[in-house]
């Protein structure tokens, strides 16, 4: 149906017709649109499933986001979501239904972690919580016939474990079982030759970069993509045109940005790792990290998260060090422009119980730090003077 426009229409008639600008096919806006409406005019010549209906169903802006990350990611399709939470949680409830049985690792992303556990059962799906790379465990945990997918997370936040992708994909491939990994922290450039079922990434982070939306992604294998994407849309988890073109903006500079946030990581998990005032350091390039070899095999570089624990002779907590910092920011979250810090007791570690914190290196005196696109000496040295 075309729209027309009559000139001898009265004022709020126009008001709300007004003559539609669009430029020619032979005369391209450089940059696409932000398809910023809800509705879409039915077309009789289009099937319902080949056209827009409705925003929360789909939009334009959306649909280019998806298809870009689906081809960055090297995955057959994608779902773009309004979080990196409701991607964890979108895609299990599309995937799982009761009488089915999920493995996670203790080390996985909080949220993740508590909805898996607390919250699935509720639903009448279980789970079971094991170490990482403790495959002896992880065998013993799966159900044959129930158990229908392994999710894990690598590197794992906050203290940067790394999986190994190889043996857990082997594992579940053995019980024909599907797997899901969150690799927020590597970034959308990593992990893309390993045969992971479902990608997941908080598009919040280093894809937009710059720390003004929330957005996550489903990316993979389109026959499991097709079970989860109403489920998402039911649950309401659509993201906004204008979160998807933000997104889409920052992918721009995704590569330029991602090389200075790891070049400047690097160069701080140097400096805290000679320092006499922390007692640890965990960076997956730094040679004495446990998965340091692991992560040579797996990554192309080894991310822009440094976490540390400083030395109980100096500090009485992680926030008597916070306060002391005059450049770096006490915020949470991770992978923007500026450099941000917390402690990871307090935002990581509360549903755990003392012996799993400390098996996780999460005390009073941990901290997580993003580093920023700052000059690399001007980050060395808010971070030299606080620890003097």
């Amino acid at each position: 149906m075309e729209q027309h426009t009559n000139k001898n229409w009265q004022l709020n008639t126009l008001l709300n017709h007004p003559q539609r600008v669009s430029p020619k096919d032979v005369n391209p806006s450089l940059l696409a649109p932000i398809y910023q409406s809800v509705k879409y005019v039915v077309s009789p010549d289009l099937s319902f499933g080949d056209q827009f209906i409705y925003g929360r169903v789909s939009n334009p802006t959306i649909r280019q986001l998806e298809i870009l990350l689906a081809d960055i990611q090297k995955r057959e399709d994608c779902i773009v979501v309004s979080s990196g939470l409701a991607a964890i949680t979108g895609m299990l409830i599309g995937l799982l239904k009761a009488g089915d049985h999920v493995i996670t690792f203790k080390e996985l992303y909080k949220p993740g972690r508590i909805f898996i556990r607390d919250t699935l059962p509720r639903f009448g799906i279980k789970s079971s919580v094991v170490a990482l790379n403790d495959f002896e465990a992880l065998e013993k945990s799966i159900i044959p016939g129930e158990t229908k997918l392994i999710h894990f997370e690598s590197p794992t936040n906050p203290n940067l474990m790394i999986a190994d992708i190889e043996s857990i994909i082997k594992m579940a491939r053995k019980y024909n079982v599907l797997v899901s990994m969150d690799g927020t922290f590597a970034g959308l450039h990593q992990h893309q030759e390993f045969d992971i079922d479902l990608m997941i990434h908080s598009l919040t982070k280093f894809a937009n970069g710059h720390g003004d939306v929330l957005a996550g992604s489903i990316s993979g294998k389109k026959s499991l993509l097709s079970q989860i994407r109403q489920i998402t849309i039911s649950l309401g988890a659509s993201l906004d045109p204008h979160g998807a073109y933000l997104v889409e903006r920052g992918l721009k500079t995704y590569s330029l940005r991602v090389s200075r946030h790891v070049q400047n990581a690097a160069a701080v998990s140097e400096f805290l790792s000679h320092h006499p005032k922390i007692k640890k350091v965990f960076y997956p390039g730094l040679n004495h990290h446990p998965g340091h070899e692991l992560a040579q095999r797996q990554m192309k570089d080894m991310g822009s998260v440094v976490s540390f624990i400083l030395d109980d002779q100096y500090f009485h907590q992680a926030e008597d060090f916070i306060r002391r910092l005059k450049l770096i920011q006490y915020a949470v979250s991770l992978g923007a422009t500026e450099s941000i810090i917390c402690p990871t007791q307090f935002f990581f570690g509360d549903d755990l119980n003392e012996v799993e914190k400390e098996q996780m290196g999460i005390g009073k005196n941990s901290l997580r730090f993003s580093v920023g696109l700052e000059d690399e000496r001007d980050i060395l040295a808010d971070l030299e003077q606080a620890l003097r």
